[in-house]
C-alpha cells in the first residue's frame, strides 16, 4: 500500500540485481553536460542585450530543462560492447547475468524502426519492478537529455499501478557503432503519468486577446515564462 498518491517504487527482482544493478536515479540528478556547460547569453561577453534581438540562450527555457529533469533515469548496470561483426553476438558483456535480450524477429517483422539504426530489437534487463499508486502509469522513452547516445529507445507507456512483473525496455543499437557503452549510461527515462480520460475541442481564438497576452509576457525580458507561467516539478 502506498503512503504517498504520488510516490514511485522501485521493487527489485532477485537479490543479484538488488546487489550489483544499477538503481534508479532522479533524472534531476544526471542533468547532461551540454545543458551545465551552455551559456545563458549568446553574446561573446556574456552580456544581456536587447538589440539586434534578445541574447539568451535555450539556458533559459524551462520546458526543455523540465522535460530532461522529469522523472528517473534506469542506467546501465554493467558495460557492455556492441560489434559489427556478423559472427559475434551484436551486445556482450563480462557478468555471469544477462544484460540485455533480444525480441524475436518475427514479432517485431512489420514494426518500423528508426531510420540509422539496427534492425534487431534488444531489451534492457534492468531488473527493477517499477510500481505507482492507482490511476498513475509511466512514460518508458529514450532519455530526453541524451539524445546522442549510440541507441535509441522504443518509447512505450505502461500501466505500472496493475503490472507486476519487470519492464524490459526496448531499444536498437546506432548502425556503424562499435565500442563500449559504459556502466551507468542513462537507459532509459520513466515519466509517471496519471491515467484519466480526455476529450478534444477545436475553436476559433480572440486575436486580440492573443496579442494583449503576448504583450504582457514580453513586459518580462529573462525568463518570462520561468517567472509568470512554469510551476516547479520535484522528483526525489
Amino acid at each position: 500500500m502506498f503512503k504517498k498518491t504520488n510516490e514511485i517504487e522501485f521493487i527489485s527482482s532477485t537479490d543479484y540485481f538488488w546487489e550489483l544493478g544499477a538503481r534508479p536515479i532522479p533524472a534531476a540528478s544526471v542533468i547532461p553536460d551540454w545543458w551545465k556547460n551552455m551559456q545563458p547569453h549568446s553574446t561573446h561577453d556574456n552580456k544581456l542585450r536587447m538589440n539586434p534581438g534578445p541574447t539568451v540562450t535555450a539556458k533559459k527555457c524551462f520546458p526543455l530543462l523540465d522535460g530532461i529533469a522529469a522523472g528517473y533515469i534506469l542506467p546501465l548496470w554493467s558495460d557492455v560492447m556492441v560489434n559489427n561483426d556478423p559472427k559475434l553476438p551484436l551486445v556482450q558483456w563480462g557478468p555471469s547475468q544477462p544484460v540485455f535480450d533480444s525480441w524475436n524477429a518475427s514479432q517485431i517483422a512489420d514494426v518500423e524502426l528508426p531510420k540509422g539504426y539496427t534492425k534487431t530489437v534488444l531489451k534492457y534487463l534492468h531488473g527493477w519492478i517499477i510500481k505507482t499508486p492507482p490511476g498513475w502509469s509511466c512514460l518508458i522513452t529514450h532519455p530526453i537529455g541524451y539524445p546522442n547516445l549510440p541507441f535509441r529507445v522504443i518509447p512505450g507507456i505502461v500501466d505500472t499501478d496493475t503490472l507486476t512483473t519487470g519492464i524490459n525496455t526496448p531499444l536498437v543499437i546506432k548502425e556503424g557503432f562499435e565500442g563500449i557503452i559504459e556502466k551507468g549510461t542513462p537507459m532509459f527515462q520513466v515519466i509517471p503519468v496519471k491515467r484519466e480520460n480526455w476529450s478534444s475541442k477545436i475553436t476559433k481564438g480572440d486575436e486580440a486577446n492573443f496579442n494583449l497576452n503576448h504583450e504582457k509576457l514580453k513586459t518580462t525580458i529573462v525568463s518570462s515564462y520561468g517567472k509568470n507561467t512554469r510551476s516547479s516539478k520535484k522528483f526525489t
